[in-house]
């Protein structure tokens, strides 16, 4: 791990953070960032500054000449342990969008494209674009009308979410990194899987891009021994772990992750439609759905549900459930700057005969947990990183 140039952790304007023993921010192409830290509190800090309310806090670090700023609701504390001395305990926080979304009751009406309601739901939700920047990557072609039902935000936003999907026919994700600074995004799989983190190189004259590669640490190299540039350890892990490839493989094809045959029984129409497969590989097992009828509304509107029993619709859920098909950690990477969820990137878990494996390819990543941990008062920064593929 190396070391941070610089770490802030204020609440109420109150710098703690050399009582930060480790402190962690995890990041998910799911959702929002959240996070947690431990403190060793000898000064009554928790009488003083934290109450029953949420706490604001600003966590601000740089590292590698970068500096980011990620602003946070203090979320309860757990695990106090009491001494004459001092108390040590677990602080954990939440983005300000979640707790927004949480919050926000929503009941009104929506007509657009699924990316447009997306919008103005968070909208209403968080409040404006400098107060809860968002980014739509991907445009969807599902549209409608949706009337909510006087309920939350965040549910609001996952029905449309998960119904959605774009010209590709892929599935959309709604979520935030760490290095944007509580920015968040809606972006489909497929512009996911072409959303490349490159590492850019000077050779002479020249810059040379190419996809960022995470590699294995090299036997007996110690960052801090003389000869050995930290530099070149960024990016490289001390272990890979293939937590799953293929599991329960019999059973995704039986449940349709494949592919189903599909047939759509209209009541309003009295037909029965059957579809032809929408996947390479399918299951033999059919699914009878039962659509929305298509005069819910005037003016030949049509909900914004109305395409979630399509053929599209199933093979888009299916893709977003077949990409966590193979997982793989790389974990205590020499942090990378400004990596985040949603980028692809390659990985060299080995490269000897006997380490080298076909799973050695392009991975999107799923998550990335970003871990400050204190060692002889400076905090070192490393990432344990998600990453999933078909």
């Amino acid at each position: 791990m190396l070391n941070l140039q610089s770490l802030k952790v204020e609440i109420f304007n109150t710098d703690i953070a050399p009582m930060v023993l480790s402190l962690t921010m995890f990041e998910t192409i799911r959702g929002n960032i959240r996070g947690s830290m431990t403190i060793l509190d000898n000064i009554n800090f928790m009488d003083t500054f934290i109450g029953t309310t949420h706490s604001p806090i600003k966590i601000q670090w740089g590292y590698k000449g970068f500096l980011w700023i990620n602003y946070f609701y203090s979320d309860g504390l757990e695990k106090m342990e009491i001494t004459k001395t001092g108390k040590q305990y677990t602080i954990h926080f939440i983005a300000y969008t979640t707790m927004n979304e949480q919050f926000k009751i929503i009941n009104s009406v929506y007509s657009g494209r699924s990316d447009q309601i997306i919008e103005n739901i968070f909208r209403e939700a968080c409040g404006t674009y400098k107060e809860a920047p968002l980014r739509i990557d991907s445009k969807a072609i599902t549209k409608g009308k949706y009337i909510v039902p006087n309920i939350k935000a965040h549910n609001a936003i996952s029905n449309v979410v998960n119904s959605s999907y774009d010209t590709n026919k892929s599935g959309m994700f709604f979520y935030q990194r760490v290095c944007e600074g509580g920015i968040t995004r809606l972006t489909s799989l497929h512009d996911m899987d072409q959303n490349y983190f490159y590492q850019v190189d000077l050779i002479g004259t020249s810059t040379v891009k190419n996809v960022y590669k995470l590699k294995a640490t090299v036997a007996g190299a110690d960052t801090d021994s003389d000869g050995i540039d930290p530099n070149s350890q960024i990016g490289t892990a001390s272990g890979f772990i293939l937590d799953e490839f293929n599991l329960n493989f019999t059973t995704k094809i039986a449940q349709g992750n494949y592919g189903n045959k599909v047939q759509n029984i209209k009541f309003d129409e009295t037909t029965v439609e059957k579809f032809k497969y929408s996947e390479l590989k399918s299951s033999q097992v059919p699914i009878t759905s039962f659509p929305l009828s298509s005069a819910l509304y005037d003016d030949n509107v049509k909900s914004i549900f109305s395409t979630s029993c399509e053929p599209e619709a199933y093979a888009a859920g299916n893709q977003k459930r077949r990409v966590f098909n193979q997982r793989m950690t790389a974990a205590n990477v020499i942090a990378v700057p400004g990596l985040g969820c949603g980028y692809s990137i390659e990985v060299e878990s080995g490269g000897s005969n006997i380490s080298k494996t076909k799973t050695d390819t392009g991975y999107i990543i799923a998550n990335i947990n970003h871990k400050f941990i204190m060692h002889d008062g400076d905090h070192q920064y490393s990432q344990d990183i998600g990453l999933i593929r078909e």
